[in-house]
C-alpha cells in the first residue's frame, strides 16, 4: 500500500545519507603514530625523544618533543630541550615551527610558504629554499633520500646522503632492534645510523657524540 511505499522511500532515503555521510567521515578521519624512544648516551639514561605523526588526506602533521639531560656529579653538566610542529604536503616541508633550549642557548625556526618555495625565519637570518624541502624525518627513511635536509634545530640546510647497509640489527642492553640498517651522511663528518623493521618503521638510531661517546636512541616497548 501507499503507507509501506512511504516508510521503504524514507528507509531507502536515510540508508543513502548514512552511506555519504560514512564515506565524507572517512575521507576526514585521521590516524595518529605515536614513535617513543629511550636516549642513552653510552650506557647512561639522559632522556627521551618522542614523535607523533598525524596523517590526513594529502598531508600530515607531525609533532616532535625531545628532552635531554647529563648529570656529573651532584650538578647537571648539559640540558637539552626540542619542540617541534611540522605540516607536511606532497612528502614536502609545508609549515614548521621549533623552539630548542640547548643547553642554555634559545633557538627558534619558522617557516612557511613563500610563492612556489619555502621561507624560513631564524633569530639572525631570513632565507628562501625552492623546490621540496625536508627535515630529518627519521621516522620515515623515504624522506631522507634528499640531497639537502632543513636542521629544525638550527634552521641550517645541510648537505645529505642516505645509503642502505647490509641487514643488521642494532643490539644495544639485552635487546635488539630493527632489520632494515641505513647510514645518513650529513656534510664531511656527520654519520647517523638508523635502524627499521621490515615494515619502515624506525626502531633505533646511533651517531657518534663529542670525545668519542656514543648516543643511542632505542625505540620503547609498548
Amino acid at each position: 500500500d501507499t503507507s509501506r511505499g512511504l516508510v521503504g522511500s524514507e528507509m531507502c532515503i536515510r540508508d543513502r545519507l548514512w552511506i555519504m555521510l560514512t564515506a565524507w567521515s572517512s575521507l576526514g578521519q585521521t590516524a595518529t603514530t605515536e614513535l617513543t624512544f629511550d636516549v642513552f648516551l653510552d650506557d647512561e639514561p639522559i632522556g627521551f625523544h618522542r614523535v607523533s605523526i598525524q596523517e590526513m588526506p594529502g598531508e600530515r602533521r607531525v609533532q616532535v618533543e625531545a628532552e635531554m639531560e647529563v648529570d656529573f656529579l651532584f650538578f647537571t653538566a648539559f640540558s637539552y630541550r626540542h619542540r617541534a610542529d611540522e605540516l607536511w604536503r606532497e612528502d614536502c616541508i609545508f609549515e614548521l615551527e621549533t623552539r630548542t633550549d640547548d643547553d642554555g642557548q634559545r633557538l627558534s625556526v619558522d617557516a612557511g610558504p613563500l610563492g612556489d618555495a619555502l621561507e624560513v625565519v631564524t633569530p639572525s637570518e631570513r632565507k628562501r629554499l625552492d623546490g621540496c624541502v625536508r627535515t630529518f624525518a627519521y621516522w620515515e627513511p623515504e624522506l631522507l633520500a634528499s640531497d639537502y635536509l632543513l636542521n629544525t634545530q638550527n634552521g641550517a640546510y645541510e648537505p645529505a646522503r642516505l645509503v642502505a647497509l647490509a641487514p643488521e640489527p642494532l643490539r644495544f642492553n639485552g635487546r635488539q632492534y630493527g632489520a632494515k640498517r641505513y647510514r645518513l651522511e650529513v656534510g664531511e663528518e656527520v654519520r647517523i645510523d638508523l635502524w627499521y623493521d621490515e615494515d619502515d618503521r624506525w626502531q633505533a638510531l646511533q651517531t657518534e657524540v663529542a670525545n668519542g661517546r656514543v648516543l643511542n636512541y632505542v625505540r620503547r616497548e609498548g
